[in-house]
């Protein structure tokens, strides 16, 4: 996010804005161009636009990638230009520019974004925006966030006020690490040539690796430098062209131009969140190195009248105050009002606005253009290890702050709740990641003839407590087959990741084939279909309830092929925002609405993913479906507390605890569907094959739970 005036010496805001930087020899110029402004505002604009939620900006998230492009182009010009002038690059020059830069304004938002939350925020939230924000001080806060984000029991990384900053990280290390190529090809190779084949082979590796990663999944492709490199090195390539080569009609540099912004604009509309940035990335970098090029042929003509009107020159002014701000005001909208509208969020964004031209007036320019500072590049690299010092402190004490709120007795019961997982080991039983192995644990009266088999998601295993206990009681056995962010319904994977896809698929039908080799009593499937084909979460939605009621026939058309009768449980609400961080809040201040941590029953309740199972099963035999809404929800309102204990460990997961207390109604439904299905059951060696006709089944003996239960009668 490097100003467009490459003249970093001059003393005034003013006249470094319209000053003129040495022009490159053969390249292009590089004196002040108001598009490069303008593309900056429409950067900025279109990634605030979508972190609002404004519908049309479900791809707004390339703003990011155009900042890339300009950093590649700005940063990459304005050392060959110092090459060229004084044949040596000043590595502390450069560093101090980028210290006054970047690290004030960071630094004052870091630490004032700590001070909010400290006030407004959950304890576990707090702990964990200390946490990032001590990544940030040190520049690694993408690695942080791919770490996290990539554990899919962690906490949601989308309430951290410290998210955007990803990005800054990303941007930091480049600024670390680009000025040594450049002097390796042009101080000790003395070469061009040299330079561009360096760039060049450095953009093409990094997008090979890109495409790669985002294809076989994880978080690395999006959040980590080496598979973002290659956007900052096609930015570089784009200023080494030399002025005047594109020898074109005037007419052809000028659609070039708008095909450019075209690419950008239609990038932000219409790419999802999925298989990002990979091939897709493309179109957004390649729009805005086209546009770059356009602007340097056909300067103040076209797109470049777009570009440069006032309100995109005033936006791109602050495009890295109002980045910086935008979110922490975002997050902490959302923290107040938990169910805060789109008009609530904008209105956030254009507060955000104000503060960054503060930020810019008061804080950016006047420590960016001190004269002390432009003088003494020590004193700068001096300023940065003491903001740094302060941002890391401030980290610290926000965490430690955190512990303290945690440990209230008024806090503690809702500090467990987030860790109230079921008592299944997740390592052992719960398949995780881009594993395809089906992981089979057997739980209960293990030599019971009595067989229940729990099959799904993460949703499936939160029934395992409640269904566990059903199963000490009775005397019979429960074997897990789970694997997480994996539905039993036969759909592709709604992860982002092809590897994990098609893990996903593999583990599926490894599943029903280990099922019904088991041949168990009943199989009970639990999926989480809550978060998709809503409106509430667009870039998680990977199918639509169509392909969900005939992913559910397939699964469950296997299943009845091989006499196994099936008992599907209604999945439970989904809230919009992290139950006990609502609860938290709610008993830290004493504004908070009553009703913020309730939620409406239409919003909460998929009925079109319910409706979509049932008719999927629609003449199969001896499907049965449980619906326990009535004991999560009453009339229009789900509750997220019921007799002092919260009910989720975050939005969507019942407590281990709470799921355990639904043992009786779950029992009560679950009971009479086994003693039903335990009549129609085939003993073994009767069994219609798969594919055959499952209607013309006759008994030939009692089914072993009704062999159990009679021989628990005896033994009284």
């Amino acid at each position: 996010m490097e100003s467009v005036s490459l003249n970093a010496e001059c003393l005034t805001a003013a006249g470094c804005q319209r000053s003129v930087a040495p022009k490159i020899e053969k390249t292009q110029s590089l004196t002040f161009r108001s598009d490069i402004e303008g593309l900056r505002g429409i950067a900025v604009l279109i990634v605030v636009a979508f972190h609002t939620g404004i519908p049309g900006f479900s791809g707004g998230f390339v703003g990011v990638d155009v900042f890339f492009v300009l950093s590649g182009y700005l940063i990459t010009g304005l050392l060959i230009s110092e090459i060229d002038k004084t044949s040596r690059l000043s590595l502390s020059q450069f560093y101090a520019r980028r210290v006054r830069r970047l690290l004030p304004a960071s630094a004052l938002t870091l630490i004032v974004t700590l001070m909010i939350g400290g006030v407004i925020l959950a304890p576990n939230e707090l702990a964990l925006a200390g946490r990032a924000a001590r990544a940030t001080a040190v520049y690694m806060s993408n690695i942080f966030f791919s770490l996290n984000a990539g554990y899919y029991f962690a906490p949601d990384m989308k309430s951290n006020p410290m998210l955007h900053t990803w990005s800054l990280a990303v941007e930091e290390q480049f600024y670390l690490f680009w000025p040594l190529l450049i002097v390796v090809a042009l101080v000790w190779c003395r070469s061009r040539a040299v330079l561009v084949s360096v760039i060049l082979a450095v953009t093409i590796i990094s997008l090979g690796a890109c495409v790669w990663l985002t294809a076989y999944g994880g978080t690395f492709a999006f959040y980590e430098l080496p598979a973002r490199a290659w956007e900052f090195g096609i930015g570089g390539l784009a200023v080494m062209i030399p002025h005047g080569i594109l020898k074109m009609p005037v007419g052809y540099g000028l659609a070039l131009g708008w095909l450019g912004i075209l690419a950008i604009l239609g990038s932000g509309h219409l790419i999802s969140g999925s298989n990002f940035p990979g091939y897709i990335g493309l179109v957004p970098v390649m729009g805005t190195a086209t546009a770059l090029v356009a602007g340097a042929e056909l300067p103040h003509r076209g797109v470049g009248v777009l570009l440069g009107s006032a309100p995109l020159q005033f936006l791109g002014t602050l495009s890295y105050s109002w980045y910086l701000w935008h979110w922490p005001f975002l997050v902490f909208s959302a923290a107040i009002v938990p169910k805060i509208a789109i008009a609530g969020k904008a209105s956030a964004a254009a507060a955000s606005l104000a503060v960054a031209w503060i930020t810019h007036h008061f804080v950016e320019n006047p420590i960016r253009f001190h004269p002390y500072l432009l003088k003494a590049p020590g004193l700068s690299l001096c300023l940065a290890a003491a903001l740094t010092f302060c941002s890391l402190s401030a980290a610290f004490l926000s965490m430690r702050f955190a512990s303290g709120l945690a440990s209230a007795p008024k806090m503690k019961k809702i500090t467990a709740a987030i860790e109230d997982l079921s008592v299944m080991p997740i390592q052992q039983c719960i398949s995780l990641g881009d594993s395809a192995d089906v992981k089979t644990c057997v739980f209960g009266h293990k030599s019971s003839v009595t067989n229940m088999v729990l099959f799904g998601d993460s949703h499936a295993s939160q029934w395992f407590d409640p269904l566990d206990r059903i199963a000490e009681e009775r005397g019979w056995k429960l074997t897990t087959i789970v694997k997480s962010l994996c539905p039993a319904t036969d759909v592709r994977s709604h992860d982002s990741g092809f590897s994990f896809a098609t893990a996903c698929d593999k583990w599926r039908a490894e599943a029903v084939r280990r099922i019904v080799s088991l041949r168990p009593t009943i199989v009970v499937i639990g999926n989480a279909t809550n978060y998709f084909a809503r409106d509430t979460s667009p870039s998680r939605s990977s199918f639509s309830v169509d392909e969900w009621r005939d992913g559910t026939r397939r699964t469950l058309q296997a299943l009845a092929a091989a006499s196994l009768p099936v008992v599907v449980v209604r999945d439970n609400p989904f809230f919009t925002f992290d139950i006990p961080a609502c609860v938290a809040r709610s008993v830290r201040n004493y504004w908070y609405p009553k009703d913020a941590c309730q939620i409406d029953r239409s919003t909460s309740l998929n009925l079109a993913a319910f409706e979509a199972e049932r008719e999927g099963a629609r003449g199969l035999p001896n499907v049965h479906f449980i619906d326990l809404t009535d004991q999560l929800c009453k009339e229009a309102i789900c509750w997220s507390v019921r007799s002092g204990e919260v009910m989720y460990r975050d939005n969507n997961h019942l407590t281990g605890s709470f799921a355990s207390s639904l043992t009786p109604a779950l029992k009560a439904k679950l009971l009479p569907i086994l003693t039903t299905a335990d009549d129609l059951r085939v003993p073994a060696g009767t069994r219609p094959t798969v594919g055959s006709s499952v209607t013309d089944r006759r008994e030939v003996g009692p089914g072993p739970l009704r062999i159990a239960t009679q021989a628990r009668a005896a033994e009284r």
